[in-house]
This record gives structure tokens, C-alpha cells and sequence, in this order.
């Protein structure tokens, strides 16, 4: 970098004038900034330069450092690399004792040992090397960061300058060390000249990019410098740590790319935007990873508020609409608004992708894969038709006409069965129908999409499980719960804003919840019987929070399916099972309630519970003083009590 465009050119000019000197100025230079302002990558870089010039500096940060005796360890490792080494650890020892025991330090120059009259200085014991005054340089980084108190370390370090009369750089975050009192008046006798190192991002990035280890990535890294720098001015960052993080990780993500996608720069592009702001804000400490899915359902909301306060002229209403005091809004709110250009509520990969990647540090290639596929950039033979048509603002003309041919084709023949692909090809027709891409009206698609689910509900083939949705998805379809979470493939509903699909989603709601009380009542029975045959996958099923060996549909932790079961027909079959078996299902019974989470929607077993146990008392009666009535009793007390006192509790109001 040129020294015109390193903005701490003046500071770096400083520097070699101060420790050029050819005698002992008598003061420290401080070099000051923010935490992650690039103070630290400043100084290495000048250290490195100073040593290269064969100028003696010791570097050391005290960051954490709580002794004297941990900095002149620091100062000793790199005076004597050798003896610091591992293979010479004993040794080490006692030549550093030797070394330092011959030393002693006259403060006041009275001829005597002054180390332990001064509470504010210890005893310094320091090496022959550092008494060479006009050629060593120290320098002190993380001052701030220090677990020595103040005053004690500031007085360490003017002893160097003061009586050794040696030249001392320190790094700190002034900020925080004018929160000590004493710090002013400590700072007015030690250091004599102040600069705040500003941010030099081209050069730290330069810097960073060679540690990738990929070429193509230092090269694609290099080419979009000036988009890493906008993402930093739009998010009002300066902080380098987040940068460097932001190469490494885009490393790893490259790296899990299919060559394809290596080589399709505008992709790259859209990670590299997304990553680096996800990562400024989440590091930074703006919002959690968790709020990633929050994005969508902030900027359906603001995008509804918008159109309403339009539409209504209410000046009232846009004033307070806007919003515009930071500190009133949800982290969500402040990313929308600070990244309007930016769709980080549909990102690519996709929102669930994101988090897990913030969260918990994985890279999930299969969903990683599928996102390309479902993608804008790589459409392949395997893409669908209505997954190309989604993204119908980045095809002609032509391929828009034929691909919308297709769909309505498809959808009037009634070909696709996927409730999420349903709801996907409706929403995007009545957005084409709502920006005028469509003939066809919203109140007709309306009416059409109902008779569709109608139809596929009459032949009994609409798919409210797809195999290739989340186990939570699975959980609400199951219930017809549709959470406003719009995603699918990775992509974003189209038109799901719109107050037909609203109206098209409740609908699929109330079909979906007659069609789940009918498959309940087959399901049910279909359970009663495994209960018979086998009692093990009957607790499995009961209690499994994965599939395992299990269908999707085979899970019902959080299901409450039991409801469906005859409390006759499940007596009868517990009281023929030996003792074994029948321990068996009560462990599932617990093991199902035992969360007060999935209680909450479990509670509607609990009538079932209590009668099953009145049944089981009645049978347990009956069979008074014979083995197996006391078996049912011991039932009742160990797993038919506990399980209906958890569910009382969760029912009973706070």
C-alpha cells in the first residue's frame, strides 16, 4: 500500500523519528483505538519493520497478564528463544535465575535496592539487554486488558522510561482506561505524544487475505475489496477481528462449493454480502443467530405498514411508522432498515442454514447443495419449473412465457401433491397476477387453488407430511399450522403478503386440520396394534424426538395421538402383557410427559390418562389379592399418577 493511501502514514512517520532518537526522550508514545480497530495489526506490521531493520524492540501483550513476573517471562522468551524452548526448560530455569538474580534495580539511585518500597512498583529484575538504552524499544499492547491495577502497571512501565530511559509504545482503548480516576494524571507524566490509529481497511484485508490458503479465494477476496468496504460503511464498523473472521469463514464455505459454483462469481458475491454482514452484526453483538428467521417476518410486517400508511395519506401514521429512534426498535427492525438494499430476510443459502452456521459453527453441504439447485445461478436439468419461474425477474422474456406455461399447465392438471409446493406456485401466481404478469385474476386463482385442495383431498393425495421439510414443519403441518415462515427449498413465498393467499393459507389450515383428525383416528389404530406386536417401537414412537428407525410419520412425542386410542381397548391389551412389557409402556408413558414444553401440547391426553387409570383401578379391584391385580396397581401408583400430575400442573392456571 502506498504511503498516500495508508492513513497512518503520520503515525508510522512518528514512530521512526521517536525511535531513531539517539537519545532517551523521556516519554511513551501512545497509540489509541477502538477494540477491533486494527491497533494491534498496526504495531505488529511496525515491529516487524523495525526488526527487519535490525532495530532490538520487544513486543509483549498484557492481555490477561496478572504479574510482573508474566511480562519479564515474555520479555525472556524472546531474549532467549533457546533456553524458552520446551527441550531446554530446566535449563532455561536456572540461567534465567542466574540472569535475574545478578540484577538488581535502584529506583531513586541511592546505591540501594529500592524495588519493595514503592506499593505502585515491584522488584524488576530485568536482563543486561534491556539496560542498552539507546538501541531497545518495548512496546505494551492490550493495556486496557491488563488484570494488574492501573496505577501499578502504568508505574511498571514509566520505571522503563523513567530510570532505564528507554523508548515505550503503548496500544490500549483509551475509553476504558479513562474510566480508572487515576489514569489522567499518571497518562500527563508518562506519555508525551497521543494518536489515534484510524482505520486502514485496504491494508489490514491485504494483509488477512494471505492467510487463505486457497488461491482462488485470495483472488476473489481481492477483486471485491471495494464491496467488503461498502458492507463495512453501511454497518458503521471498524472493527478488523470481524474481518479477518469473515475471510476464514468464507474460506470454509468455499471450500464446501461444487466447482460449478466456484466459478459463478455473482453467487460468490451474494455469500461473501451475506456472511459479512451477518457476521458485523451478530459478532458485534447487534443480534443472536436465532433472530436470522426473524428478518422475514419484520419485513412482511414493515412491507404491510408501508403499503397501509400509502394507501391511507395518514401523515400521523408514517411519522410513528417510521420508527426512526434506534434504541425503540428489535435488533430485527435495526438490520431491515440498515440494509434495505440487501434481501437478508430470503438469504441464500437460507435463513435456518445461516443460523446453524453462526450458532453452532456447521456447514450443512446437502443444504448447501439443495439451495444451489433451488437457486437463481445454477438451474440445471433437475431444477423445477416453478422453482426457474420463481425467479422470473432473471430470465427473458421467452423462457418467462414458456415456464409459466408449464406451471398453470401442471397446477390446472393437478400434478403436484407437496402442500409447500402448492402453497409456493399459488403464491407466486398471484404475485405474477398482482404486478400485471398474469392474466388470470387473484379472485380466480383464489377460488381455483381451494378447488384444488378440495380435489386432492376427496382422492385422498394431499401430501401433509413431505418427506424433505424439517421434523418441525412436519409437527405443524400435521396440525395445519402454517407460522407465516414461508420458506421452502430455501426459497421465500412469493405473494404472501397478499390478503388472497392469507385467505388460500386458512383455508389450507382448516382442511388441513379436518384431514388431521381423520388420519389421528387410522394412525391410533394403527399404534394400538404395534402396542401389541411390538411394544418397543410402541415406545419409540411415543417418545422418539428423531426418526431413528422410524417413518416421519411415525413420530408423536408432541403429537397428541393418544387421545385418538379407546381407553377400553388400550386397558384391555395392557392388562393381558406380562410384567416386562407392561414396565415397558409405563417407561414410555413417563419418558413422554416428562418435558413441560411437549406437556403444552400433550395437555389433551389428559382426560385419556384419567380414564385409563379409573379403568385400570376398576380391573386392579376386581383382581384384589392376586399378582396380577397388584401389577395393575403398581401401574397406576408409578406411571398413571406421575403422568397425570405432570399434565394438572401444566393445565392448572398460573
Amino acid at each position: 500500500m502506498t504511503q498516500e493511501n495508508n492513513p497512518n502514514s503520520h503515525i508510522e512517520a512518528y514512530l521512526d523519528y521517536y525511535c531513531s532518537l539517539s537519545h532517551a526522550p523521556g516519554f511513551a508514545v501512545l497509540l489509541k483505538g477502538q477494540w477491533g480497530s486494527g491497533k494491534t495489526w498496526f504495531i505488529k506490521k511496525y515491529y516487524e519493520k523495525l526488526k527487519a531493520d535490525k532495530q532490538k524492540c520487544l513486543y509483549v501483550s498484557l492481555y490477561g497478564m496478572t504479574t510482573f513476573s508474566e511480562i519479564e517471562d515474555a520479555f525472556f522468551q524472546q531474549l532467549h528463544p533457546v533456553l524458552s524452548s520446551k527441550g531446554m526448560a530446566i535449563t532455561g530455569k536456572i540461567v534465567k535465575g542466574l540472569i535475574k538474580g545478578t540484577i538488581k534495580v535502584d529506583l531513586d539511585s541511592d546505591g540501594r535496592d529500592d524495588g519493595t518500597l514503592n506499593p505502585q512498583v515491584p522488584e524488576i529484575n530485568l536482563p543486561d539487554y534491556l539496560k542498552d538504552t539507546d538501541k531497545i524499544i518495548l512496546i505494551f499492547d492490550d493495556l486496557e486488558r491488563c488484570k494488574i491495577e492501573l496505577g501499578s502497571i502504568l508505574g511498571y512501565i514509566n520505571y522503563f522510561v523513567e530510570h532505564q530511559d528507554l523508548k515505550v509504545v503503548i496500544v490500549a482503548n483509551e475509553d476504558e482506561l479513562l474510566k480508572e480516576s487515576s489514569y489522567k494524571d499518571i497518562k500527563e507524566k508518562l506519555i508525551g505524544k497521543s494518536f489515534g490509529v484510524s482505520l486502514d481497511f485496504e491494508g489490514a484485508l491485504e494483509n488477512f487475505i494471505t492467510v487463505a490458503n486457497n488461491s482462488d479465494v485470495r483472488q476473489f477476496l481481492s477483486d471485491n475489496t471495494q464491496l467488503l468496504r461498502k458492507l463495512y460503511e453501511e454497518a458503521e464498523s471498524e472493527n478488523l477481528r470481524i474481518l479477518k473472521q469473515v475471510v476464514l469463514d468464507f474460506e470454509r464455505i468455499f471450500d464446501m462449493l461444487p466447482e460449478k459454483a466456484q466459478n459463478n462469481p455473482e453467487l460468490l458475491k451474494e455469500l461473501l454480502t451475506i456472511l459479512t454482514v451477518f457476521s458485523i452484526e451478530i459478532k458485534s453483538g447487534e443480534m443472536l443467530p436465532k433472530q436470522i428467521i426473524e428478518l422475514q417476518e419484520e419485513f412482511a410486517y414493515q412491507r404491510e405498514k408501508s403499503i397501509k400508511e400509502r394507501d391511507t395519506y395518514s401523515q400521523q401514521q408514517s411519522s410513528s411508522g417510521t420508527n426512526e429512534n434506534s434504541e425503540d426498535q428489535t435488533s430485527p427492525q435495526n438490520i431491515v432498515n440498515k440494509y434495505p438494499q440487501l434481501k437478508l430476510y430470503e438469504p441464500f443459502p437460507s435463513k435456518l442454514w445461516w443460523q446453524a452456521f453462526f450458532d453452532k459453527g456447521i456447514i450443512d453441504k446437502q443444504e448447501l447443495e439443495q439451495s444451489l439447485s433451488s437457486s437463481k445461478y445454477l438451474p440445471d436439468e433437475n431444477t423445477r419449473d416453478w422453482v426457474r419461474l420463481w425467479h422470473f425477474l432473471y430470465i427473458t422474456d421467452d423462457e418467462f412465457s414458456g415456464l409459466l406455461n408449464k406451471v398453470e399447465s401442471k397446477y390446472a392438471n393437478r400434478n403436484f401433491i407437496n402442500i409447500e409446493e402448492i402453497r409456493h406456485i399459488t403464491g407466486l401466481l398471484l404475485e405474477l397476477s398482482n404486478v400485471g404478469l398474469y392474466s388470470k385474476s387473484k379472485e380466480d386463482i383464489l377460488r381455483d387453488s381451494k378447488l384444488y385442495i378440495d380435489h386432492l383431498i376427496e382422492n385422498d393425495q394431499l401430501n401433509l407430511f413431505p418427506q424433505d421439510v424439517s421434523l418441525e414443519q412436519v409437527i405443524e403441518n400435521r396440525y395445519g399450522i402454517y407460522r407465516g415462515r414461508g420458506i421452502y427449498e430455501g426459497l421465500g413465498v412469493q405473494g404472501r403478503e397478499l390478503e388472497e393467499f392469507k385467505e388460500f393459507s386458512s383455508y389450507i389450515n382448516e382442511a388441513s386440520e379436518l384431514a388431521r383428525v381423520e388420519r389421528l383416528d387410522k394412525d391410533a389404530q394403527n399404534l394400538l396394534a404395534t402396542m401389541q406386536s411390538d411394544v418397543w417401537k410402541f415406545y419409540e414412537i411415543i417418545c422418539s424426538r428423531s426418526k431413528h428407525n422410524l417413518e416421519r410419520s411415525e413420530i408423536y412425542l408432541e403429537i397428541p395421538i393418544l387421545k385418538h386410542i379407546d381407553p377400553g381397548d388400550f386397558m384391555k391389551i395392557i392388562v393381558s402383557m406380562n410384567f416386562e412389557y407392561q414396565k415397558t409402556i409405563a417407561a414410555g408413558l413417563i419418558e413422554r410427559y416428562k418435558l413441560d414444553r411437549i406437556n403444552e401440547k400433550l395437555i389433551e391426553e389428559l382426560d385419556w390418562l384419567k380414564s385409563v387409570q379409573n379403568l385400570l383401578i376398576k380391573e386392579a379391584d376386581e383382581r384384589k389379592g392376586k399378582v396380577s391385580g397388584y401389577r395393575l396397581e403398581w401401574l397406576v401408583e408409578n406411571c398413571f399418577n406421575p403422568a397425570i400430575k405432570k399434565l394438572e400442573a401444566k393445565h392448572s392456571p398460573a
